[in-house]
């Protein structure tokens, strides 16, 4: 079944039972607030008799001191009233908010805890929607249950009993109108729902576009995308305005009908009530009583009816951030200790998720502990994927990936991952400064230790020259870097990391040659040999590579060569024909660049 017609499915009681779910943690809060909102409720019953005792007993008796008392006593139970009203409706909200903002980072725990595979799925922004946007919707519905339900549902027994116990002739003529109000608030509920449901979906998708044009905001400009950009936002715009007007005309509808059915109860009390006021059956006080009762017991049954509106608004938001919080999280298995060891791959087959080819074919291979390999290979020989089944972003569905003979899925996962330091292709910063950034590795290292791990990705002079130095502010995804020194920062990240494993995804790709040179050395030279380190370089640049202890070269995810430079140049085999292309397209590249400078001079 799909998640469209799961959730389509899913009844009323599904979701509130649900919704109890998430309440149950705080239920003696929730009772204590119920509780408070239930006495202000009854406490409103009384009103209408003081209206009926100054018109039966104080104003005919005409008397001063009753006058007086009556007063005292009409103030001093407001006040209390409004005193008891106060303490409800703020410890409700301060209720729903802790409730909401656990739900909120909740949602955002799990989401981290989500394998790679549930973000390919889905946009960005549209899982932040989910964490950020949809508890907002719950916020209403828990905030207008917390404040409606508890007291107004009290307030409709203790009213529905008053009028009884009044009048009981009268009261049947009241009472009649409930199963019609009931009956148009039914009629509404799943269109409600259905709309609440597809506002937001498009709520995410929204977030996921405007998201995903401002991440990317230098190609858009660079491609002039911006009408393209404009077109895409404005159509989901117009789709959430059209949703919500056709969700308001359903809300109206509701209202209106709920309204007259009402206003329609009201008449049929005036007119029933003065005719047996005219009879003598019943006073002129009680009748207004009556009719101020009439009024409490419908405003409630009108709150509870309204409350539709925020209750399905809420069960779409639930359902969404149930879909979220019930995908399974990624697994590991219980070993916290992560050995120094050869990493290796044993009949690997892997297919990334709607793909139609493997991306890895029966592949074996394996590193020695401290070794320096390098990958190579054309564009999509499975190279970054080798990275990323070491690194538990993927696993494989045949075969195994080990270090030092174990199994990587029986490792917890944290414990493993604070073993295995990557390098991206593409740096990934976050906002902040400078510092921050290359201490994400290890938040406790001290100011010594960062920089000392900077210097060893030459990052230490640019750096210096920073107008702020180590605490520069570098901006959202480090927008203020170049391409270079956002990799050499992301490459300090990794040193700075205990690592037994070290991942470099074509991580010298945007650097210049002379810094590429420095980095290669210190990573080489200091880093990788002066330790236990195993190293894992995907290379673009082949004279990277060179002094690798071993060259693995993958074609169609398939292993077909490995040795050193100079024995897999001597075989004259696969690598030896991508170097001799990259000689040439860089000598190509060479005599064209020559050419145009000679033109222009």
């Amino acid at each position: 079944m799909s998640r469209t017609d799961r959730e389509s499915r899913e009844s009323t009681a599904t979701i509130l039972k649900r919704l109890w779910g998430v309440l149950a943690p705080y239920k003696a809060r929730v009772a204590g607030v119920a509780l408070l909102i239930s006495f202000s409720s009854a406490l409103a019953a009384a009103g209408p008799q003081f209206v009926r005792y100054a018109f039966d007993v104080v104003i005919p008796e005409g008397r001063g001191t009753l006058f007086l008392w009556f007063g005292l006593a009409f103030a001093g139970f407001y006040l209390f009233r409004a005193l008891v009203e106060y303490g409800g409706m703020y410890w409700s909200f301060a209720l729903t908010q802790q409730v909401v903002s656990d739900v909120r980072m909740q949602a955002y725990d799990h989401l981290l805890t989500l394998p790679v595979s549930r973000f390919s799925n889905e946009q960005s922004g549209s899982l932040s929607s989910r964490v950020v946007s949809d508890p907002n919707a719950l916020e209403g519905m828990i905030q207008a249950a917390a404040s409606r339900l508890s007291g107004q549902l009290v307030a409709i027994v203790v009213v529905a009993g008053l009028l009884v116990w009044m009048n009981w002739q009268l009261a049947l003529v009241n009472l009649v109108v409930l199963p019609l109000l009931a009956l148009v608030t039914y009629r509404y509920q799943e269109p409600l729902r259905t709309a609440s449901r597809s506002i937001r979906e498009t709520v995410a998708r929204l977030t996921a576009t405007s998201t995903e044009a401002i991440s990317n905001i230098r190609v858009v400009k660079a491609f002039v995308g911006e009408d393209q950009e404009r077109e895409r936002f404005g159509e989901h715009n117009q789709a959430y305005v059209d949703i919500n007007l056709d969700r308001r005309k359903d809300v109206g509808k509701m209202e209106g009908l709920i309204n007259i059915t009402s206003n329609y109860g009201t008449g049929a009390l005036l007119l029933v009530g003065g005719w047996m006021v005219t009879s003598g059956s019943l006073t002129l006080g009680e009748l207004t009583a009556f009719i101020m009762y009439q009024r409490q017991l419908q405003g409630p049954v009108q709150s509870v009816m309204f409350f539709n509106d925020k209750l399905q608004a809420g069960m779409a938001a639930l359902e969404r951030l149930s879909d979220l919080v019930d995908t399974p999280p990624e697994t590991g298995g219980d070993r916290e200790e992560v050995p120094v060891g050869p990493v290796e791959l044993e009949g690997v087959h892997f297919t990334y998720p709607d793909a139609d080819e493997p991306a890895l074919r029966d592949l074996s291979l394996r590193i020695e502990a401290g070794e320096t390999a390098a990958l190579v290979g054309s564009s999509g020989a499975g190279k970054s994927t080798v990275a990323s089944l070491v690194g538990r972003f993927w696993d494989p569905q045949e075969g195994h990936v080990t270090i030092d003979g174990q199994d990587l899925r029986t490792f917890d996962l944290k414990a493993l991952r604070r073993r295995i330091a990557l390098v991206p292709q593409d740096p990934t910063l976050f906002s902040g400064t400078v510092a921050d950034n290359i201490r994400y590795a290890n938040p406790d290292a001290d100011d010594a230790a960062v920089q000392r791990a900077a210097e060893l990705a030459n990052a230490h002079g640019f750096i210096g020259r920073l107008r702020d130095g180590y605490t520069t502010q570098i901006g959202e995804r480090g927008v203020r870097l170049s391409g270079g020194q956002k990799q050499r920062v992301a490459i300090a990240r990794a040193i700075l990391k205990d690592a037994h494993v070290l991942l470099l995804d074509e991580a010298t790709s945007d650097l210049d040659s002379e810094s590429e040179a420095v980095i290669q050395d210190a990573l080489d030279g200091l880093f990788a040999r002066g330790s236990r380190l195993t190293s894992i370089v995907i290379a673009h640049r082949l004279s990277t590579i060179e002094d690798a202890d071993t060259i693995f070269v993958l074609e169609d995810g398939q292993l077909v060569e490995q040795g050193g430079h100079e024995e897999l140049l001597a075989r004259d085999g696969r690598y030896a024909e991508l170097r001799a292309l990259q000689r040439r397209d860089a000598a190509e590249a060479k005599g064209t660049a020559e050419g145009e400078r000679l033109r222009v001079s």
